[in-house]
């Protein structure tokens, strides 16, 4: 999965695809087709492994549990983030990121039953800040030094991101119990939109992850 994560998303960049704002800033075409070259015709319940993935479903209101279908669409909606990708479209109802509603769903992993529970929270107590106190964009003579400065600027993918998934934090919060272990790992200040950070996240990750594997043994019964 690492290998066909690194191939379409940080060997390109999936969100080039810049499109007229109906919907999102990117048409998606990019990322569809990256998905399906990836994955083509597999279906989630075929994989090898048990495996879901979850969306938020606009038209319900509700989380959107998906354990079996097209693993590329469903993926797609995955990651929808409103404003940035355009939705995913099926029997009439609207699918978008699932961390607009629930960012970190061991809920429903406790569900299956299959075990101890280890939850991963990349996104716990992230840093959304910026230099300067401007209320609209920078005046072109000062676009430059706002784009290629040393100062830290967000820019409008950020900004979607994070309104995206503010929603869920209390739930987040909440559900954070149902884990027999809970790993939030150091990343800093990476940009969840940075692919090129991907190799660094993964590092970060994996020696954080051992880490806490290694004196969580006991209680895993590992």
């Amino acid at each position: 999965m690492v290998f066909h994560i690194r191939r379409t998303f940080v060997d390109t960049n999936p969100l080039s695809d810049y499109t007229f704002p109906l919907l999102s800033l990117v048409s998606g075409r990019k990322v569809s087709r990256l998905l399906q070259q990836e994955f083509g015709a597999v279906h989630i319940e075929d994989l090898a492994l048990p495996y879901f993935c979850v969306s938020s479903n606009l038209t319900t209101g509700q989380s959107a549990i998906h354990r079996s279908g097209e693993l590329w669409r469903w993926l797609r909606a995955s990651v929808a983030i409103p404003g940035v990708l355009p939705p995913v479209f099926s029997n009439g109802e609207v699918f978008v990121d699932g961390a607009t509603i629930d960012n970190l769903p061991v809920d429903v992993m406790r569900e299956f039953g299959r075990g101890p529970v280890i939850g991963v929270d990349v996104g716990a107590e992230r840093v959304f800040t910026a230099h300067g106190d401007e209320a609209e964009g920078p005046p072109l003579w000062r676009l430059l030094r706002w784009l290629f400065g040393k100062e830290k600027h967000i820019n409008i993918f950020q900004v979607l991101l994070r309104a995206g998934i503010i929603n869920s934090a209390a739930k987040t919060a909440a559900v954070r119990e149902h884990s027999d272990l809970l790993l939030q790992p150091p990343l800093g200040n990476l940009d969840l939109l940075n692919w090129q950070a991907f190799d660094k996240a993964i590092e970060a990750g994996y020696v954080y992850a051992a880490e806490k594997l290694e004196k969580s043994r006991a209680l895993l019964r590992l």
